[in-house]
């Protein structure tokens, strides 16, 4: 073989490992399979144990779940026929809210350790076919991720978003769009890059190192030894970031006045009552977006 010819020979064998890699990739949006004797050894994987636990009553994080479900609510119908794509649905925490409206749902998340806990907490529910569960993550995320599937509810309450740059989150949304029904509504949350209740609630417990955290926008965090990227986000920018084929409805604030679970704060049964009332009448006022935890924008398919 001649050297021109040898040439040719490696590129196209490289050629092929590359689209073979490409192909590899697109793949990672399967249909979950349980994974016994699965070894929860780092990153999301290692957290999903406490975060399959999280959804207590009384706690900030079920208040912000509580929150999130009443904006859906107002979007929405309590119709049995809604099918809902929740994306990075971690171990299924608001899956409780969409089965008790009779709803069929499509769960997609990036770790296998997050959906194994999902499975073992609702496996009746998958078997009879109201669940069904997806790897795959946001950034390989494609037109064909969930085949022919369109949704009336795509859903993504849990701050993924804030693990993908400009470009990645424009190219998400414009796909997502493809899945969703003509009459379909997208309900995201979005970390905010200033969040007031963080910032006075580490101020009160001395925690300096962690008041201005958020202004730095691009974090560098740790997740049970896994590093990751963080994009934080503000309101302006959010709009900026509306793709075609969508349009931006509206945006809410969640969580304004009341320090977010990862503080740490654990508010009494009668703070809780007020933070609820509080949160319940803010989320009507978008102006608050600017300083609550998270902002949730609100799209239809133009």
């Amino acid at each position: 073989m001649c050297s021109e010819n040898v040439w040719i020979y490696l590129y196209e064998l490289n050629d092929m490992k590359n689209r073979d890699a490409n192909a590899a990739i697109k793949q990672g949006y399967q249909k979950f399979t349980y994974k016994e004797n699965y070894v929860y050894d780092k990153g999301w994987d290692k957290y999903a144990e406490d975060y399959s636990q999280l959804l207590k009553p009384g706690t900030t994080y079920y208040l912000t779940k509580e929150i999130a479900h009443q904006i859906v609510s107002e979007f929405l119908p309590g119709d049995n026929g809604i099918s809902v794509l929740d994306l990075n649905c971690g171990t299924g925490n608001d899956f409780p809210y969409f089965l008790k409206n009779g709803w069929k749902i499509c769960g997609c998340d990036g770790s296998d350790g997050m959906l194994n806990k999902a499975y073992e907490k609702y496996k009746a529910e998958i078997n009879n076919g109201q669940i069904e569960l997806f790897n795959g993550k946001l950034e390989n995320l494609d037109e064909q991720s969930f085949g022919n599937r369109k949704f009336d509810l795509i859903y993504s309450i849990t701050g993924g978003y804030s693990y993908i740059d400009n470009e990645t989150f424009i190219h998400v949304n414009t796909t997502l769009s493809h899945f969703l029904k003509e009459n379909g509504v997208m309900i995201t949350a979005h970390l905010n890059n200033f969040c007031l209740s963080d910032t006075l609630y580490n101020l009160f417990r001395f925690r300096l190192k962690s008041i201005f955290l958020r202004l730095d926008k691009n974090l560098n965090v740790n997740i049970k030894g896994v590093k990751f990227r963080m994009y934080l986000r503000n309101v302006n920018e959010l709009k900026k970031l509306t793709p075609p084929g969508l349009k931006m409805i509206r945006t809410l604030p969640l969580l304004v006045f009341t320090p977010p679970y990862q503080t740490g704060y654990q508010p009494t049964k009668l703070l809780y009552k007020i933070h609820r009332k509080f949160e319940m009448k803010l989320l009507k006022i978008p102006f608050f977006g600017f300083i609550a935890d998270q902002i949730v924008t609100v799209y239809r398919k133009t």
